[in-house]
């Protein structure tokens, strides 16, 4: 789904609001995904906040394990008319305002990528089914367990005096 950057400019107060609610494939191929989004114009920044919200089949990263997990994020991007750093050279330190998408030539915002990378963004690096998961037996195999260098058995006679 995509929303034309003219449908915002023509929108009361430059504030258009979106209502998605669909599958996103790269996501989950069963579980929809409901966004309410508002997109308003100041100048030629676009911001884009809202809610969105569903379940997405996960893999658990200790059991390995499919389970549905629930999403309830909040959505805040800018987009840019233009290009931003448009005829500068040169390293630029991006600082906290710079974090904005430039659309360049583009007259349009693709809404299932909005939501695709706020949801992959705001997920943990490992995603465990429970906090309380500690893995599956089939998997304790390939778990290194505790094992000591007979080199080292040396070590564990050694008395260290403490000094005063």
């Amino acid at each position: 789904m995509y929303i034309n950057i003219d449908d915002i400019k023509k929108a009361p107060d430059a504030t258009l609001r979106v209502e998605f609610e669909d599958v996103i494939k790269e996501l989950d191929e069963e579980n929809s995904i409901q966004a309410d989004i508002n997109f308003k114009l100041l100048g030629n920044i676009i911001t884009a906040t809202g809610k969105i919200k569903g379940e997405i089949k996960s893999t658990c990263v200790r059991c390995l394990k499919e389970f549905n997990r629930k999403i309830d994020i909040k959505l805040n991007e800018k987009f840019m008319l233009g290009n931003l750093f448009n005829g500068m050279d040169g390293e630029i330190e991006l600082k906290e305002n710079n974090f904005i998408e430039e659309l360049g030539d583009k007259n349009e915002i693709d809404i299932e990528d909005l939501i695709y990378q706020s949801v992959i963004l705001s997920s943990p690096n490992q995603i465990v089914c429970d906090i309380n998961c500690v893995g599956d037996e089939i998997l304790e195999k390939y778990v290194k367990k505790e094992v000591s260098d007979p080199r080292l058995e040396v070590f564990k006679n050694i008395k260290l005096e403490k000094d005063n």
